[in-house]
């Protein structure tokens, strides 16, 4: 039995949501630098399509199934004079919406360990 399976199935999102903050907070210091195209983090959980792959020796590598987080260009019709297709407005939505997030999880993290310490004291 694993205590802290709770725990550590939010730490990836956690991750990427810190990955993401990172990630908007550039598209919002580049929104005036001439030919900056914005980028958007995706969360790629598992990768679809893929043949499985077996291992039949030890030394064999073992396909890692943990969630991949990719910074991609983001394709926008809104292009300033200057080729830039970053909108504050939109980036500060998604920064609001990160947070959220974050904070969401986060929130689910520490209610698992704070359950542990709990049972620790109660147990003593």
């Amino acid at each position: 039995m694993d205590i802290f399976k709770g725990t550590n199935e939010v730490l990836p999102h956690l991750d990427f949501r810190w990955k993401r903050h990172k990630v908007i907070l550039s598209n919002i210091a580049n929104a005036d630098t001439p030919n900056y195209k914005a980028k958007e983090a995706v969360f790629i959980k598992e990768l679809k399509g893929r043949i499985p792959l077996k291992t039949t020796r030890e030394k064999h590598i073992t396909p890692s199934k943990a969630p991949r987080i990719e910074v991609r260009d983001v394709d926008r019709r809104l292009v300033g004079n200057d080729k830039n297709n970053v909108s504050i407005e939109e980036e500060m939505a998604k920064l609001t919406q990160n947070r959220i997030a974050y904070e969401v999880y986060m929130k689910m993290a520490t209610g698992g360990l704070e359950k542990l310490r709990n049972t620790i004291r109660e147990g003593k």
